[in-house]
């Protein structure tokens, strides 16, 4: 199926499943342990309904809002994505790009493929670097302060992940070894 015939996420997830390496995609569609938070996660987006309210008048629309400094016309912001390289070449500079064409706010994950800096330099938008606290303290003040000096607005601190989860598909695929040991690439 081409691109522009899917409707759906199941579709998405087909075509991603045959375009992209195994383990790629394992990585991207799977979760830790038996993947009880994943199945949790899924059920919860499958509650949600969305139900359009047509002829309905509407005085005034404005989706604007303010978050921390940043005004932005729609309140959604990109979430971090460690390695998103791996699901394409420009990954984290290209959805940096985007989110700042989009007027909404990029959240860098410390997992990165690129260096702050580079995703930075490509948003025209606010940027965010969420820090994971791995390395140790002074790799963590050191990229704090790259994230700072690169202009960064804000910092993203994530706690809930001190160690990897266990994940089988990626231990099967020796994702590790894909992804290296480093996970703050320097400049």
């Amino acid at each position: 199926m081409p691109f522009s015939r899917t409707v759906s996420i199941e579709d998405l997830r087909r075509l991603a499943r045959r375009r992209l390496p195994r383990v790629v995609f394992d990585y991207l569609d799977g979760g830790a342990g038996a993947e009880l938070t994943l199945r949790a996660n899924t059920a919860a987006f499958e509650q949600v309904t969305f139900r359009p309210r047509y002829a309905v008048p509407v005085r005034e629309l404005d989706t604007h809002a303010r978050v921390l400094d940043a005004e932005l016309p729609f309140p959604a912001l990109l979430a971090p994505v460690g390695y998103s390289r791996l699901m394409h070449p420009a990954g984290e500079v290209a959805a940096a790009r985007a989110a700042g064409e989009a007027g909404t706010i990029y959240i860098l994950s410390t997992i990165s493929g690129h260096p702050l800096e580079a995703v930075k330099a490509a948003s025209r938008g606010p940027v965010w670097y969420q820090l994971y606290l791995v390395g140790g303290r002074a790799a963590a003040e050191g990229a704090i302060q790259r994230a700072r000096t690169a202009g960064y607005a804000a910092l993203v601190v994530t706690i809930d992940t001190p160690v990897a989860g266990m994940r089988g598909p990626d231990s099967r695929n020796a994702t590790g070894q894909l992804l290296g040991a480093t996970p703050i690439r320097k400049p």
